[in-house]
Order: C-alpha cells, then structure tokens, then sequence
C-alpha cells in the first residue's frame, strides 16, 4: 500500500507497486518523466504524461518515485 508518512515511495515497478491500488498518483519516471496515474483496483490504469524532462540525463539510481495525489477515483 502507498502510504508511508510523507506520502511518497521510491520502487523499481511503478506497475507492481501500484496494481492493487485505489486513487490518483504522481509517477517520475528515473529520467525526469512525470505521470498522473489513475489506479482503480482490478480495473486498468490510466497513464497521461504531465510533464518532460528538461534535459535526459542517466539517472544514478533506477527508481521510479510514486506520490499519492488523491484518494478518491470518480
């Protein structure tokens, strides 16, 4: 579950983290990419792209951070 005290995790599978997931989530991809996740469980994810990168660099670690933004999904 996403939910630690800040409010973000760091994972290698943004995918497996949040497939039993409920609610709206920001995704950065390792090279700056950000994402609105909308997870419903058992159901499909919807994955529009929010933001570039300004410049691709290779990032020292290969994580994927994950923030939840809201709860509730209409």
């Amino acid at each position: 579950m996403i939910d630690p005290a800040d409010g973000t995790v760091e994972v290698k599978s943004p995918v497996e983290a949040l497939r039993d997931e409920d609610g709206v989530f920001e995704v950065s991809s390792p090279y700056g990419h950000v994402f609105q996740v909308t997870c419903r469980r058992g159901g499909r994810m919807d994955v529009p792209e929010i933001t570039e990168p300004k410049r691709a660099k290779v990032p020292d670690r290969m994580l994927w951070r994950i923030r939840r933004i809201n709860r509730d999904v209409a």
